[in-house]
């Protein structure tokens, strides 16, 4: 079901339940009627999975390419709606760890946002989210958690600190951030401006300088991914979120951190190699002045 139509069930029932409060009580059939309505109402809103509602986002635009709200030129917006694309496509793959640093985007048709009307004041679109698949174990749409995590990413950008961009960094690939640096540049390249709507979250970006400040700490300069061997012991693992403890012998230093998809059984390092001698491989990922981020591509050997 989409999004607005389980918002209607739900103010048809407020709207219904109010009326039966203000109806009289000798005034049994128009009760009996709204009441009767109620129950269908109720019925149909019990029988949705909130979880898989179809969600919109709303992406409007200023500047050069738009001519007030009576229109776009069409190069532009085909330009910008395929960037959007990439960018979303991109985040959703690295989620899911299927993003390399090159080559085609994985599953990049099943992510495609469709274009359902246009949005009101600034020139813009409604954009659908693709249907939630059926996983019942998922908790959220990958699209959705997506379009989440580059919202962030842009008002971090603005207004947030390097740790905070980096946590979420952290979380996706480099090339995804570099789909969404992409987009940036062509909003910078076009004369244009934009602002993006989200679960009732509204991110703008309302003058060149606040986009070139986005394109320059989201640029690639600032971002420093390696693999670098350590020697030392695991403290723990916590299997279910995927995260580790680790001393290194060199400094002592503790490193904390989180368990690469390749693991499928994280709790091997707990039964096989806890507070033992190994040799791991990090990949290590820094984002400006922020604090080095830790996961565990490799376990090499026991020394």
């Amino acid at each position: 079901m989409r999004e607005n139509d389980y918002n209607k069930l739900l103010a048809e029932r407020s709207t219904l339940e109010g009326l039966i409060e203000e109806t009289p009580p000798y005034a049994i059939v128009d009760r009996m009627s709204l009441e009767s309505r109620l129950k269908s109402v109720q019925t149909a809103i019990n029988k949705v999975d909130t979880r898989r509602l179809v969600k919109k986002t709303i992406f409007t635009f200023r500047g050069k390419p738009v001519h007030k709200s009576h229109g776009i030129t069409a190069e532009f917006s085909g330009k910008a709606i395929d960037s959007l694309n990439d960018m979303i496509a991109s985040v959703v793959a690295s989620l899911s760890n299927n993003l390399r640093f090159s080559g085609p985007i994985p599953n990049r048709n099943q992510h495609q946002l469709l274009i359902t009307g246009t949005a009101t004041g600034s020139f813009g679109f409604e954009l659908e989210l693709p249907e939630p698949d059926h996983d019942l174990l998922a908790e959220r749409n990958g699209t959705e958690t997506a379009i989440d995590d580059i919202q962030k990413l842009l008002q971090y950008g603005i207004d947030g600190t390097d740790e905070q961009i980096s946590d979420v960094i952290n979380e996706i690939h480099p090339r995804a951030v570099r789909k969404v640096h992409d987009f940036l540049e062509l909003m910078f390249r076009s004369e244009a401006l934009f602002a993006m709507e989200f679960n009732k979250k509204l991110t703008r970006i309302d003058s060149q300088n606040v986009l070139e400040k986005l394109i320059l700490r989201l640029s690639e300069e600032n971002i420093s991914e390696i693999f670098e061997e350590y020697k030392g012991e695991f403290q723990g693992v916590l299997p279910n979120s995927r995260t580790f403890e680790f001393t290194e012998y060199s400094d002592r230093t503790l490193i904390k951190g989180k368990i690469d998809h390749t693991f499928e059984d994280p709790d091997v390092i707990n039964r096989e190699y806890l507070h033992k001698p190994v040799t791991v491989e990090f990949k290590v990922v820094q984002y400006g002045q922020a604090k080095p981020k830790y996961t565990l591509q490799d376990i090499k050997k026991i020394n």
